[in-house]
């Protein structure tokens, strides 16, 4: 079994129509991929997009690991070199690297196009759309958005649940109460997020779309970076016991 980014999209992607709908059909070269088998010559693979496995030839997963373009995957695979045994303490450990790998994404990274300083950034922006694209340009970019954030996977509303979900299980390796009060932010991250997904394509498919209308999705990411920030703010206070 080995896991690899591949491409969301190919030239010639007629070749793949059972694992990428036409809706998914685009060049995105950070995708990945699971691929737990092999009958014959094709490979079985998990897709995190699809709800059911499929299976690629050895010519088309060739094909999906060497695209071209920005972000090109370059071939690269990931695979376990051992097997361990998954104890208690390591279990704890694993969580506190991610949290605190997490954290530092979140709310530490430089600049303003990452983490919670970038949804906020991005809410500002979004209440400029209108006059500074045009309305239909500006529906276009939300729908882009809601796409990323609800389909393809890079965040919004699900993620943030499975986070709460994440620290409620936690728990049981790093028993501080802290971490379940933490999990209802999160909820409360993603249940914003789902409204602003709402508003959003209430706006791109012309039911709404005064400048209001965008005030109000710009406030729903400047909320949500808030929430989040507080969140992430309040996991960085926690001491960790091995």
């Amino acid at each position: 079994m080995f896991a690899g980014r591949s491409a969301g999209w190919l030239p010639g992607w007629s070749l793949l129509p059972h694992l990428f709908p036409k809706e998914y059909r685009f060049h995105f070269n950070a995708h990945n991929i699971i691929v737990y088998g092999k009958e014959d010559d094709r490979y079985l693979i998990s897709d995190p997009v699809m709800e059911n496995v499929t299976s690629l030839s050895r010519y088309e997963l060739e094909r999906v690991r060497f695209a071209k373009g920005a972000l090109a995957p370059r071939g690269q695979i990931y695979y376990p070199k051992e097997q361990r045994i998954v104890t208690d303490q390591l279990m704890r450990k694993a969580i506190v690297t991610g949290i605190k790998r997490n954290i530092m994404h979140m709310i530490r990274i430089p600049g303003n196009i990452a983490g919670v300083k970038g949804i906020a950034a991005t809410g500002k922006k979004i209440k400029k759309w209108r006059n500074k694209l045009g309305e239909k340009t500006a529906g276009l970019y939300l729908a882009q958005l809601v796409r990323m954030q609800e389909e393809i996977g890079t965040g919004g509303g699900g993620f943030r649940y499975i986070y709460a979900a994440f620290l409620q299980q936690a728990h049981a390796f790093h028993t501080s109460d802290t971490l379940l009060e933490i999990s209802k932010s999160f909820t409360q991250a993603g249940d914003l997020w789902r409204d602003a997904a709402v508003q959003a394509a209430g706006i791109y498919k012309g039911r709404i779309g005064s400048q209001a209308d965008y005030d109000v999705m710009g406030d729903y990411l400047i909320q949500i970076a808030g929430v989040e920030k507080n969140a992430f703010q309040a996991l960085s206070k926690i001491k960790w016991h091995s």
